[in-house]
């Protein structure tokens, strides 16, 4: 036990982690730690509960020496603990203050960025207001092409912890929900000042309650037309008339995230378990499972060092002596990527964040003999696709970008467990306490993946303004997110004058994706 308390205290002032621990996990050099230096103390005297057994599993071998705070880095300073392979590239496109808690994103038509913005979640250690109505939806746009987003308007404000956004239509409206809520609803901007004036019924039935981690997430329009969110065992369908048609799938389970790959297929992300959801079969088939599907090992998680082991599970789920995360415990967000701006070997594969663990992960969905297994690509390396020795990264939502790159949504906190996590007498309180983790709120970023040699496309979308003939023409798009929105803006136009040319697609085309679209 001394030993780590003098290791943990080195470290945190600046000491190198090879000269401590040796060799990094891992072939790439791990990043000398975030210093959590600067105030001066005294620094809060955090003791294990009385009721707490200190030879327990949860506590035993835990430090909690005074520490200095964990503070907020500015991007530019958090893009220095960010490791990444070799190749790969991570620009800044979007950052607070503009954005605040970011925990989704989605693209329009026209490419402006909807980012969903949680402005209620845990800003105190008690969740006190988790349900005031300060939650927003806002919208970011590229007006001059420099690949950062500068304009920024709030199309919904003072919602109720809002589940998700999907934009819908000619670029005036979107799909969204409130927690604790049971319907859908359509938010319209019908005077072109860029905020939602209009409120329409679209769905019901769609609600789940209790814990606002627990509740479904995301609405995500798949190639076959339908719409599918975590949790509920439904999907639903755009219809011209405004109501939404329903019918019954298997139940997805899944926490925060829903994509789909190339051929339709979608895809939950698992929540406690750390892990993809149910992906042997399309869920619309059933729930379907087996033995092997997941990777033997596929549940620990190779994070770089962050020292602080805050983790809710207590110190058995501490990989010691560098306070990382030893089992997967908290996944977030996802895509399927499907641009054509990154090496190809990353199309079709898997993508999502361990946020407990500070990771971004990258799946392999390996085809066997009519089965899929989840592997992860790095787990022989003992490492990860990018990781973090910054606590403060919080990678909860990724989305393969209209230029061809992929987005990283980081809602940069420290708190990232719901208050259930952090009750009196808990582990994980005794930790957020002893960094001061609950004073770092309000902030946000969103990253753009790029590779070396491989340029963003600076192709503006502007479907909203172009006719169902040339929407047609980006069917047989390399990037899936054209080929999806084009088919999507088609659908809701509903003019049936393109129907010679898709029935020429289906008949001669020797792209298999266009033909799918079509």
């Amino acid at each position: 036990m001394k030993k780590i308390i003098t290791y943990s205290l080195t470290l945190l002032l600046g000491c190198s982690l090879t000269s401590v621990f040796g060799q990094a996990q891992g072939p790439e050099k791990i990043a000398t730690p975030q210093r959590l230096a600067t105030p001066q103390g005294p620094y809060p005297v955090i003791t294990i509960p009385e009721t707490a057994d200190p030879e327990s599993p949860d506590w035993k071998g835990v430090d909690l020496t005074p520490s200095a705070p964990v503070l907020p880095l500015s991007p530019q300073e958090e893009l220095k603990k960010l490791e990444l392979k070799p190749g790969f590239k991570l620009e800044l496109v979007l950052a607070d203050p503009d954005i605040q808690e970011a925990s989704a994103i989605a693209f329009d038509g026209n490419g402006r960025m909807y980012v969903l913005e949680l402005l209620s979640y845990m800003q105190n250690i008690d969740a006190i207001g988790e349900t005031d109505p300060v939650g927003r939806i806002s919208r970011h746009e590229d007006k001059n092409n420099d690949g950062v987003y500068e304009t920024h308007t709030v199309f919904i404000d003072k919602m109720v912890f809002p589940r998700f956004v999907m934009p819908l239509g000619d670029g005036k409206s979107i799909l969204s929900m409130e927690s604790h809520q049971d319907n859908v609803y359509k938010y319209t901007d019908t005077n072109n000042d860029g905020k939602a004036d209009k409120k329409e019924f679209f769905a019901s039935g769609f609600g789940r309650g209790g814990n606002v981690e627990h509740q479904q997430t995301f609405l995500t329009w798949s190639m076959d037309n339908w719409l599918y969110s975590t949790y509920n065992a439904v999907r639903l369908r755009w219809t011209p008339s405004g109501v939404s048609l329903r019918e019954p799938t298997g139940s997805p389970g899944g926490a925060w995230g829903v994509t789909q790959d190339n051929y339709g297929k979608t895809y939950v992300q698992g929540g406690a378990s750390g892990q993809p959801g149910y992906f042997i079969l399309p869920i619309e088939y059933g729930t379907f499972s087996v033995a092997d599907q997941l990777q033997e090992g596929i549940r620990t998680p190779y994070g770089a060092p962050i020292l602080i082991a805050d983790m809710q599970g207590g110190m058995d789920q501490v990989r010691m002596p560098d306070g990382s995360l030893s089992s997967t415990t908290a996944g977030a967000g996802n895509d399927v990527y499907r641009g054509d701006r990154l090496p190809k070997d990353m199309i079709g594969q898997y993508f999502y964040g361990e946020v407990v663990s500070r990771v971004v992960r990258r799946i392999n969905m390996e085809q066997k003999e009519g089965l899929v297994q989840a592997q992860n690509v790095y787990q022989n390396e003992k490492s990860e696709f990018i990781r973090s020795t910054d606590p403060l990264f919080r990678p909860v939502d990724f989305a393969t970008a209209p230029d061809g790159t992929m987005y990283i949504v980081d809602m940069y906190r420290g708190i990232i467990q719901q208050g259930t996590w952090t009750n009196p007498g808990s582990y994980l309180r005794a930790k957020v306490q002893q960094y001061q983790l609950d004073k770092v709120v309000r902030h946000g970023r969103v990253w753009r993946l790029t590779y070396e040699g491989m340029e963003r496309d600076k192709t503006q979308p502007k479907m909203y303004s172009e006719t169902p003939a040339q929407l047609v023409k980006y069917l047989g798009h390399p990037n899936g997110w054209w080929r999806d929105m084009a088919q999507q803006v088609i659908i809701q136009r509903q003019d049936k004058s393109v129907v010679p040319a898709l029935q020429n697609i289906v008949n001669t085309s020797t792209n298999q994706f266009e033909r799918f679209h079509a």
